[in-house]
């Protein structure tokens, strides 16, 4: 064969070498384009923030004069961090490596978010709104509504309007919603306006005083795409009220409350196979911050309507959600900063002709209305804990009344007996543990604890059972320890002649264990070791003495008893 190349092959080579380096040179063209038009984006996203610092303190300039303690967090430093800082990266490594999320689309998928507040510290305010926009897809981020209920800085909410206006103006997919309450109406009322007026297909609620972490939504929204009556919570970091330091949360905490109605945090317990980054399932929400989507939380009548204030809305939320067939996750993929202040940076105004505070009024309202609506039976665990609920009204009307009863029709809602079986069996152990529980009355009075005047010892006496804080008492089943709220258990000193009664730590030692041990005997309290009964035979005084059947004085009945009296 020849080595020759025939000449049409000569040509088509030739042309695949002019086609090759022109494919290069139009390559390097759009490389050079890009990395110009990166650098006018960088230099753009610099004239951005130098002009957002600018308004930033502008804006904050106009702050009223208040110290640390009327918001509860340190104003001085948050007028100094600025209006947004890096986070520290919080979420599992596994979030961006090895999950991938099943988004639907923007179009299907508009986020409403309701931010109300009242008296909140403008620099704190605007860090949480800067936060949420940057950090948040803008295809996904339709409407952000804020809601001013009747705070005292009353230029606020026209001046974070025309700042946020100029800021995201060329923004055209978000609608900027600002509403304010000329009268104190409350969170509660005030979120319930937000979800009415909002056009999105889903909701998130958030707080005044939150920063929001890269990549939040994708895990949330990937959850509720999957099941349209879920409820989302992201993992809540702690953000330090004094330091401003932003830390990783627990991921193995759940949220649950006690028969008080008061929320606490519950451990995790974790499966086998199950990682703690896994989105998990909680019996309730903490700090208000929850995902869900519009039509079924309207469909859940939103926030009850009748709480006041604040307080309780997301503890009548959560039952009502896993009553009436939906479920609630926290997914620790979602990070949020929030501040978990001391106390109340805020008055509760006055609700009832009631001689406990104003807090104190709103809350047994608000719990009354959650124990009265969805505990069935177990409201008297509720009752018992706090009996001056009983004295608050409630002004529910039979409207009211059949509506919460048709809603449990049309929404099949359970029991909450199923709540306690299937949901939080923390609750439903903690009811199982006592065999009676409340005040322990003998005749008028009531068995109470008081420090001696050393201060660091108790005594036990009878005292009239109308006292604020008379003390609730706890009478163990399986130790028969007789316990305060404080975990003091009344016991008796068999050394001494005669015995004498103690209130000290309730121990789990169990030598110690025996000295703390009753026995229910009909209407006595029988002390296992000594065998005498709790007795009253003068006044105030308690004593040991021997037991006598049908003795009015060794008589004590506890306010509820779950075991039959023998």
């Amino acid at each position: 064969m020849s080595g020759c190349i025939p000449h049409h092959r000569l040509q088509l080579c030739t042309i695949f070498a002019l086609c090759f380096v022109v494919c290069q040179f139009v390559l390097l063209l759009i490389l050079l384009q890009r990395e110009t038009f990166k650098g006018r984006l960088l230099l753009y996203r610099d004239h951005a923030k130098e002009g957002r610092m600018l308004g930033w303190r502008e804006f904050i300039s106009h702050t009223p004069e208040q110290s640390t303690a009327f918001y509860q967090y340190n104003i001085q430093l948050s007028d100094t961090v600025g209006a947004i800082r890096s986070l520290p990266r919080t979420r599992h490594e596994s979030c961006d490596s090895l999950r991938t999320y099943n988004l639907p689309h923007s179009s299907r998928a508009k986020v409403s978010v309701v931010i109300c507040f009242h008296n909140e510290a403008r620099s704190m305010l605007l860090r949480t709104i800067i936060s949420l926009v940057s950090r948040t897809p803008e295809d996904y981020l339709h409407e952000l509504i804020i809601i001013d209920d009747a705070s005292r800085d009353v230029s606020l909410i026209e001046d974070l309007k025309e700042l946020m206006v100029k800021m995201y103006a060329t923004r055209s997919r978000l609608t900027l919603c600002f509403m304010r309450n000329h009268e104190r109406q409350g969170l509660i009322w005030s979120r319930n306006m937000g979800a009415e007026a909002a056009t999105g297909h889903y909701l998130l609620f958030l707080d005044s005083h939150c920063e929001v972490n890269e990549a939040w939504l994708e895990p949330l929204l990937d959850r509720l795409a999957m099941n349209a009556t879920l409820a989302v919570s992201p993992l809540l970091d702690h953000i330090d009220p004094t330091t401003l330091k932003y830390s990783k949360g627990n991921e193995l905490l759940k949220g649950g409350f006690d028969w008080s109605l008061h929320f606490h945090w519950l451990k995790r317990e974790l499966s086998a196979k199950e990682a703690p980054e896994q989105p998990y399932p909680s019996p309730a929400f903490s700090g208000g911050i929850l995902m869900i989507s519009r039509d079924w939380f309207l469909k859940l009548r939103c926030f009850n309507s009748h709480l006041k204030i604040w307080g309780g809305e997301s503890i009548e939320l959560a039952i009502k959600l896993w009553l009436c067939g939906g479920q609630i996750e926290i997914v620790p993929c979602s990070r949020i900063g929030h501040i978990f202040r001391p106390r109340h940076a805020f008055d509760f105004p006055p609700q009832f002709d009631h001689e406990s505070s104003t807090a104190q009024a709103t809350y047994l309202h608000n719990s009354k209305i959650i124990a009265e609506s969805w505990l069935d039976e177990y409201k008297n665990m509720f009752y018992v804990l706090k009996p001056a609920a009983r004295q608050i009204p409630l002004f529910n009307t039979v409207q009211d009344v059949d509506l919460n009863r048709q809603m449990k029709l049309e929404l099949r809602c359970q029991r909450f007996e199923w709540y306690l079986r299937h949901v939080s069996p923390e609750l439903k152990a903690h009811f199982n543990e006592l065999s009676a529980m409340g005040t322990l009355k003998n005749g008028y009075r009531c068995l109470h604890t008081r420090r001696t005047d050393s201060l660091s010892k108790w005594e036990v006496i009878l005292d009239s059972c109308y006292h604020s804080d008379i003390t609730e008492w706890r009478l163990l089943r399986e130790s028969g320890q007789l316990s305060t709220a404080t975990e003091r258990c009344l016991g008796v000193e068999k050394n001494s002649k005669p015995p004498l009664l103690t209130m000290k730590p309730c121990s789990k030692h169990s030598t110690k264990m025996k000295a703390q041990r009753w026995l229910r005997r009909g209407t006595q309290l029988v002390h296992n070791e000594t065998h005498l009964c709790l007795d009253n035979p003068l006044k105030n005084q308690l004593v040991l003495s021997p037991c006598r059947s049908l003795s009015a004085s060794q008589s004590f009945q506890f306010a509820l008893e779950m075991d039959k009296q023998t």
